[in-house]
């Protein structure tokens, strides 16, 4: 089982003993994510593995975007 079919089961369980209130879901939700989550911890998890981090990435595109205007620019008086 994956950790959101985890969470997704805990919730539901949570859900049902808090009397099945619809309006409650996301609070079910997160209640259930600090459960399982507290339960693997210290245990390693698989995670996707990601060759640069959010920030690194946005500054290649930024830079790639950059570098293709100025290109374009170039171009444009040729």
């Amino acid at each position: 089982m994956n950790l959101h079919d985890e969470v997704a089961r805990v919730a539901y369980e949570l859900f049902k003993s808090r009397g099945c209130i619809p309006v409650r879901d996301l609070d079910d939700w997160l209640d259930a994510e600090r459960i399982v989550l507290a339960r693997h911890a210290g245990q390693d998890l698989e995670e996707p593995e990601e060759e640069d981090g959010p920030e690194e990435t946005a500054e290649k595109v930024k830079t790639k975007a950059s570098e293709e205007s100025e290109e374009n620019q170039e171009a444009s008086f040729d």
